[in-house]
């Protein structure tokens, strides 16, 4: 063969194998760049989906949420409405105090997957807060809907959520605005939402409420009295009264009960029972409770070496272990004995005296500090409860003393919690104490003490002088109720 024609063949070969090898490689680096996209495109889809969940629960997070709502509400009209359902928990904080963080988190996962079995794909269910969840209904056809659903939800929330040390209990409110009824635009929509789930939470345990236009006149006023608190403590402005706890065996005062009483210069008399609430919600409460506490020793120590101090304690305070801790150093500091101090809480607190309430009593009656058991008969205490715990006083509740001249129920109720506290060796005072004939019937019936509008209501310290004076004029009270003239 021609030698010439063999190298062309030889180059033909080589560049035929040369372009195949190319196609290969070409073939290749195509499929390595199709999967690089590929995994980009996952990769990013992952992103985004993790960017509109939070891990916790693997819910929506409240990014995913608003959007959701914004597109929603950008369609509603009167008849293709959109419902929102803000939800409140109550209760994880005392689960995490008392169990510890883990124990909260499983109790709150288990709440979320509960409310993701109700709900289906009726709508998106989202966390949009700590103790906080937001629900968007995108279409309901009628009230009913969303009420509906918020029923089902409480029901299933009044089970007890299993945690590693035994079983918790949650309470929740809801609130539910309605667009375009309610708002127009998603922020108004949340923020009506909101506003009802404030009023649900102050009605009581696992409420639900509609929003109404008055709630944000009310929210409005809230707001403010928050914002005056905080400068109102900052200026120690927030002062304690005293109201006189009597013997009815002498008939003479032998203590007084600081309460805090604030005249706030934008919005005039704010009631204790608006005072605290709002103080416990916003976290200033402790500030609020030490400020208080520490002028009422200073005021105390002006009087009658036998007279006692009484100093109510709110659940959430007692729920901080330190408590006990700053009350004694401020005993210490003011130079007021502990002996003559008595530390009121609520039948609430008391149930919860298995934590930090405990350690708090427990430091407390240590120091020669008494636990007076308030509001008694109004809550869930049992007997048992009564026993182990051991109060050294009760006081009768207020709304059992105001009916005993026309309630056979009240009177039965007051001689037994009477008999009660004679039989185990406790003192009782009697709150609300307006007239005679009440005062007659619990004289008659055991009651060591008395405290009400018919002895005094409550006075500045500065007052507290002339109450002394006048009582000093005033002779004992007998068995029948009349006065007798001072010996």
């Amino acid at each position: 063969m021609d030698p010439i024609l063999d190298d062309i063949i030889f180059i033909v070969f080589v560049a035929f194998l040369l372009s195949i090898g190319l196609t290969i490689f070409r073939v290749r680096r195509y499929r390595e760049l199709a999967r690089g996209a590929d995994a980009q495109a996952i990769t990013e889809g992952e992103v985004r989906d993790l960017a509109g969940h939070e891990p916790l629960t693997g819910l929506p997070n409240r990014s995913l949420f608003d959007d959701t709502l914004d597109a929603c509400v950008g369609l509603a009209t009167d008849t293709h409405q959109v419902a929102v359902l803000m939800l409140g928990l109550d209760g994880l904080k005392r689960i995490k105090d008392t169990h510890g963080h883990k124990a909260a988190d499983k109790a709150l996962c288990e709440f979320a997957t509960m409310l993701a079995a109700i709900l289906r794909k009726d709508g998106l269910l989202a966390r949009t807060g700590g103790d906080e969840f937001g629900i968007v209904l995108p279409n309901i056809s009628s009230l009913e809907d969303p009420a509906n659903l918020a029923r089902r939800i409480v029901v299933s929330a009044a089970d007890s959520f299993a945690i590693e040390t035994g079983a918790a209990e949650l309470s929740l409110g809801i609130g539910i605005a309605i667009a375009p009824l309610d708002a127009v635009t998603p922020y108004e929509l949340v923020r009506r939402a909101e506003r009802a789930l404030y009023r649900a939470q102050g009605d009581g345990r696992s409420s639900v409420r509609f929003f109404e236009p008055d709630m944000d006149m009310h929210v409005e006023r809230r707001i403010n009295i928050e914002r005056e608190l905080r400068s109102a403590i900052a200026m120690d402005i927030v002062k304690p009264h005293y109201q006189p706890i009597v013997s009815l065996v002498s008939s003479r005062i032998v203590g007084f009960e600081a309460l805090a009483r604030w005249e706030s210069q934008k919005s005039g008399h704010i009631p204790p029972d608006v005072l605290i609430p709002i103080a416990e919600e916003t976290g200033l409460i402790n500030a609020l409770g030490d400020q208080l506490f520490r002028r009422a020793c200073l005021d105390a120590t002006a009087w009658p070496k036998t007279f006692s101090l009484a100093f109510n304690i709110s659940p959430v305070q007692l729920r901080d272990s330190a408590l006990g801790e700053r009350i004694l150093l401020i005993v210490e500091q003011t130079g007021f004995s502990p002996r003559r101090l008595e530390i009121e809480i609520t039948e609430s607190a008391f149930l919860e005296s298995d934590g930090a309430a405990k350690i708090v009593i427990d430091e407390l009656r240590q120091a020669g500090v008494r636990i007076a058991l308030d509001d008694f008969g109004t809550g869930y205490a049992t007997l048992s409860q009564l026993l182990s715990f051991r109060p050294d006083k009760i006081k009768i509740d207020r709304s059992f003393v105001s009916r005993l001249n026309d309630s056979t129920d009240s009177r039965v109720i007051v001689r037994a919690i009477l008999g009660l506290a004679e039989g185990i060796g406790l003192t009782t005072t009697a709150e609300g104490v307006e007239d005679e004939r009440q005062l007659v019937y619990l004289i008659s019936n055991g009651c060591t003490e008395g405290q009400g509008y018919l002895f005094s209501g409550p006075v500045p310290a500065a007052g507290i002088p002339a109450l002394l004076n006048r009582e000093a004029s005033r002779g004992p009270v007998t068995k029948d109720g009349a006065r007798s003239p001072n010996a």
